[in-house]
């Protein structure tokens, strides 16, 4: 916890607009409100499962609760995998703590179609979605394309959406600028959560330069 929240003072400093924690980094998360009174900026609550890419090696019952604990400290978001067990239910107690509810999936072997993102979008939505976040890996520089093609669909709850990997950056950067809610950095070069992560100053210096 102690060096979370020394990571955390460092990520402010650079002036994020949301900070995402991680608490299946940790090794012992304890008390989600230790970390929430250390800032006024928004916070998403992440206990990645391990089979979505995380490192939380918890059952389910704990790995949720301290989710939920999160949100009732101040967390603003959470995020909750699709695959989650009891997902509706759970989604429901996080909307009812007055958190923002996150439903997220990664595919870390390839770029679903564009049918398939639509399909998890929908699906998402129907589970109790305020934000989408469907993210894939990238293998092909065209793969941006159907990333960002999403967000041209209807759709009924807000969307994060972008792939993976060194050719699925450009998708991380536009993707705010086509509709999504926030997309993803790190705080310093060697700290990437998944590959083709920019860092925040990174991320700045581009949008600077594209007048963003």
């Amino acid at each position: 916890m102690t060096e979370a929240i020394l990571r955390l003072e460092k990520v402010e400093y650079q002036g994020p607009d949301l900070i995402e924690i991680r608490f299946d980094y940790m090794e012992s998360p304890g008390d989600p409100g230790i970390i929430r009174d250390k800032t006024d900026l928004p916070l998403i609550v992440t206990n990645r499962r391990w089979d979505q890419g995380g490192q939380s090696r918890m059952n389910e019952p704990d790995r949720t609760t301290l989710i939920l604990d999160a949100v009732e400290a101040g967390f603003n978001y959470a995020d909750l995998e699709l695959n989650t067990p009891d997902l509706k239910d759970l989604g429901s107690r996080v909307k009812t703590l007055g958190g923002i509810l996150v439903i997220s999936h990664h595919d870390f072997k390839d770029t679903p179609s564009l049918e398939e993102l639509r399909e998890t979008m929908r699906y998402m939505a129907k589970s109790g979605a305020d934000v989408s976040k469907i993210i894939g890996t990238a293998q092909r520089p065209r793969d941006n394309l159907t990333y960002l093609s999403l967000f041209r669909q209807p759709r009924e709850c807000g969307l994060t959406c972008f792939g993976m990997g060194r050719d699925g950056i450009l998708s991380r950067i536009l993707s705010p600028l086509a509709g999504g809610e926030f997309t993803y950095a790190s705080s310093h070069a060697g700290e990437e959560s998944a590959p083709g992560q920019l860092t925040l100053a990174e991320m700045r210096e581009i949008y600077t330069i594209m007048g963003v």
